[in-house]
């Protein structure tokens, strides 16, 4: 597990992995009321919910025989917590508040209160230290309320919450639902991200699980998992193993001999293969009720006799669970109600899937009847299965069903491991040509067309389209090479991996044309040199964004420089600082379609950093300007610069932080965003009719009284929202920054949201 923190000592916030080092750590906190964990399937986000509910279950109920299983620090972590609510979203479908979904899904299973009502659970919530886990994010939408009833509250993305000192709240969610949420910076305390296992951890859980299925002791368990470990890497399947829910399948298969397959669909073929082989040698009577042609087999069946023998079986599976999946309502896609599987799945056929496992059955009591739901047994096996059926489908018809469900970025996304699945099971050209189709979709979504148009560094949703298509090139298992049409490219953390880096420059190469943006932090993979040459980068290409983040590299960087990107970011890494070259500098001037700029942290000689800032301020077209920590070799402290940017009617976004004096500073009043950080304001201020300003932060700026007192006064004749941020600045006299801060707190126009010695935060309220 690691902790994702913005840097607040850079500018745009850069995300930094912390190792998470105790259970207690992620809990413990003053600002921990909002917890956000996100895994990629089956990397444990269920198991490590039920986890806490069982450890809380041990502190206040403890079972000796059971002691060794928990660790002090998971009791420690646990014994803070009153009450635990284990909220599985899932099953959640006609709920939208936190409140409502406890009441429904836990309370009223409570033989122990009957009669406990929602405000006696209010009050518990609001007196008691409390832990609330919904787990499954991305696995919930906002129901579709009764019209009597209709629901007014935003936003309609997350479980409704009210603001609770004592209560703690854990979300688990696949990453890009994250990604796609846009959630702001004070709706999440901490976010955690629980990782696949190293190649240790593997090997531990591998011995571990051999040695209880065969029943072994440890130095036997060992040396079969060296033997199962030599498998895994003959078949390539290394990257299944690091994730724990495939590595426990493929110590299963390996344990009862049936082929690991060569691929995901390999694998989940195989997996069918022992859920039927375990149910039917219990079951013998359980006959296919037809043998079906060796056409009608699927390829990721024919090798398994018992997905031969229930090809038509497995077909009927798979519209079950294209069908809830992609149902229409999007309600009860995952978890559905027993009538549903009835309609597609003969008493037999349901049967069979009950007892093999692939489906799993629940009841819920109400006061006036019980009601029967059915689920897959995982997620990703409901996605298999949804594949199954589209694949099965003619070419045309194929096409047709993918592009019917992807209209956005957010849809494909929630279909990439089913995108992922299908491409493992048609041919090469059916995926290629989906894959041009995304192009228009993705562009044309509002969080592409952001993040193309800015310099962020950071664009969660388009790096999973990335990784999509390497899963999907590791799929394809026939001669033909998959060629897939992608314009967003990312190089960075994952490139360490040598198989993800030997996909990627193939993607990259056939995209040369097609290329949007390209995104690179060569502190945390691989040489920019590496990149440009692996990826054919040298030659000549135009493209819409550029983002850089490495040690200095100037032979290389004007080769990225020179495609004429409309944004520019470029960045030193951390706290550390490059070398800005006069070469440099030239490529950008030569560039007509520059509007967004990022530079950060960069030592220039004094005429370069004057022709450089001078370039920005002629630049009248110019949407964005960021320049942090841009420093004078030959003058340190001393240089001394005029900033107009009056004429920039484009200009959105201005943040400067740590660059030199600034003895004049002018912003056209369009502006959106203003942030400032070491600046020394004195008695300059901001324009007095800035009608669109939205942010006005504020960093350890030096300004008079009355400055602020101008800005407060230009703020609060607005009619939309405006967040304000004082941190740490001087602001001189003091006695007239007190009164400006009474009347901030006083007035009826500002709702204060951060109050103390370093920080003053505040914002306009607005009517609903």
């Amino acid at each position: 597990m690691y902790f994702i923190e913005k840097q607040n000592k850079t500018p745009a916030g850069e995300e930094t992995k912390t190792p998470v080092k105790s259970l207690s750590e992620v809990f413990q906190s003053e600002n921990s009321c909002e917890i956000y964990l996100t895994a990629d399937a089956g990397f444990g986000k269920t198991a490590f919910s039920k986890y806490l509910a069982v450890t809380w279950c041990q502190v206040h109920r403890p079972e000796m025989k059971y002691k060794k299983y928990f660790s002090e620090d998971s009791i420690t972590a646990m014994r803070d917590f009153e009450f635990v609510f284990l909220v599985l979203l899932r099953d959640c479908s006609d709920d939208c508040s936190i409140d409502d979904l406890i009441m429904n899904q836990i309370i009223q299973n409570l033989s122990r209160f009957p009669d406990m009502s929602k405000d006696v659970l209010r009050g518990i919530l609001h007196r008691e230290k409390s832990l609330i886990i919904l787990d499954g994010l991305d696995e919930w939408i906002h129901p579709k309320i009764h019209p009597e009833k209709k629901c007014t509250k935003v936003p309609k993305t997350i479980p409704h919450r009210n603001a609770r000192e004592k209560c703690v709240i854990l979300t688990t969610t696949r990453p890009w639902k994250l990604g796609v949420l846009n959630l702001k910076n004070s709706e999440i305390d901490k976010k955690v991200e629980l990782v696949k296992l190293t190649s240790e951890s593997a090997q531990t859980l591998e011995e571990r699980a051999i040695s209880k299925i065969k029943n072994l002791d440890v130095a036997e368990a060992k040396i079969l998992a060296k033997q199962l470990n030599k498998k895994i890497k003959e078949n390539k399947l290394e990257e299944m193993e690091s994730v724990p829910l495939l590595s426990m399948y493929l110590i299963s298969l390996w344990c009862e001999d049936i082929p690991l397959g060569q691929s995901k669909c390999g694998l989940y073929a195989s997996i069918i293969e022992l859920l039927l082989s375990r149910s039917l040698s219990k079951h013998p009577e359980m006959e296919p009720t037809c043998q079906p042609s060796q056409s009608d087999i699927p390829q990721c069946f024919r090798d398994h006799e018992h997905c031969n023998q229930h090809c038509t079986y497995l077909k009927t599976l798979g519209k079950l669970a294209f069908e809830t999946l992609f149902s229409e309502t999007k309600e009860n896609t995952l978890v559905f109600h027993k009538s549903v599987a009835d309609k597609y799945l003969s008493p037999n056929y349901l049967k069979l899937s009950l007892d093999s496992g692939i489906l799993t059955q629940s009841t819920e009591k109400t006061l006036l009847k019980q009601i029967s739901k059915v689920s897959f047994s995982h997620k990703t096996i409901q996605e298999f299965f949804c594949a199954l059926y589209i694949s099965c489908q003619n070419e045309s018809d194929v096409k047709n069903i993918v592009l019917n469900k992807c209209k956005s970025l957010q849809s494909i996304l929630d279909m990439s491991t089913v995108f992922v699945f299908i491409s493992g099971m048609v041919n090469a050209e059916i995926i290629t040509s989906i894959s041009q189709e995304f192009l228009s979709v993705i562009s044309e979504d509002k969080i592409t067309s952001e993040y193309r148009s800015t310099a962020d560094w950071d664009c969660k949703p388009l790096e999973d389209i990335q990784d999509m298509y390497i899963s999907c090139m590791k799929e394809n298992t026939s001669d033909k090479e998959l060629k897939l049409f992608c314009q967003d490219f990312f190089f960075s953390e994952d490139c360490k991996e040598v198989k993800y880096f030997s996909y990627l420059p193939r993607l990259a190469v056939h995209n040369k044309n097609n290329m949007a943006s390209i995104n690179i932090n060569t502190d945390r993979g691989r040489s920019l040199r590496e990149i440009i040459d692996s990826c054919e980068l040298h030659e000549v290409f135009q493209i819409n964004k550029i983002y850089y983040c490495g040690k200095e590299e100037n032979a290389q960087l004007p080769v990225l420089l020179d495609k004429s990107p409309k944004c520019v970011a470029v960045r030193s890494p951390g706290l550390s600082t490059g070398s800005w070259s006069r070469e440099m500098l030239k490529t950008l001037q030569n560039n007509s379609l520059l509007q967004a700029i990022d530079i950060q942290g960069f030592e220039m000689s004094h005429d370069v950093l004057s022709d450089f800032l001078n370039y920005i301020i002629n630049r009248k077209i110019m949407t964005e300007i960021i320049l942090w920590q841009l420093y004078c070799t030959e003058h340190e402290h001393s240089c001394t610069f005029s900033l107009d940017f009056s004429q920039h009617s484009d200009l959105r976004k201005l943040e400067l932080f740590q660059i030199p004096e600034v003895s004049q500073l002018k912003v056209n009043s369009q502006v959106k965003h203003v942030k400032l950080w070491s600046i020394n304001l004195g008695e300059m201020s901001l324009p007095p009719e800035m009608a669109n300003i939205e942010s006005v932060y504020l960093g350890l700026v030096n300004m008079s009284a009355s400055t602020l007192r101008d800005l407060v006064k230009v703020v609060e004749k607005l009619s939309h929202k405006v967040t304000v941020t004082i941190l740490g600045c001087k602001i001189e006299p003091e006695t007239e920054f007190e009164d400006v801060k009474q009347y901030i707190r006083s007035s009826q126009n500002f709702r204060v949201t951060k109050d103390d010695s370093w920080c003053l935060e505040f914002e306009t309220k607005v009517e609903s």
